[in-house]
């Protein structure tokens, strides 16, 4: 029975220290896997936080662009406005240009003709 006794304390101080080994080991395992949680941890907020300075780098270029996009589209139908107001002043300066050369050309022939009939009219008179 002492015998039994030494084997059955013996093997219950075997099995604690196994616990115990067992317990170390598992918060070393523990304690590997924590850090590793922690290093993935930090990679994804690098990561995070890089693609958000991406999205807010890009989104300033877009607005950026829009901007552009839009003071190019208004300098362009400011530009089209002024081209067809010149355009409508030029046909309407010709078309005056036009209509005084009618009126000089109509007052020449009219010069003409009144002074050929008072030619005429002076000659009849004359020769009457």
């Amino acid at each position: 029975m002492i015998q039994f006794l030494k084997v059955f304390v013996l093997s219950l101080a075997l099995c604690g220290s196994l616990a115990f080994a067992d317990e170390a080991e598992l918060k070393q395992e523990i304690a590997v896997r924590d850090s590793v949680m922690q290093v993935q941890g930090d990679a994804c907020t690098l990561e995070k936080d890089s693609l958000r300075s991406v999205i807010e780098t890009e989104k300033a270029k877009s607005e950026n662009w829009e901007k552009s996009y839009n003071t190019i589209k208004k300098d362009n139908e400011t530009c089209a406005q002024m081209l067809s107001t010149s355009i409508s002043v030029n046909e309407n300066k010709k078309e005056k240009e036009e209509n005084d050369r009618r009126a000089a050309a109509m007052a020449t022939s009219s010069s003409f003709l009144g002074g050929v009939g008072i030619g005429l009219l002076i000659m009849w008179l004359i020769m009457k």
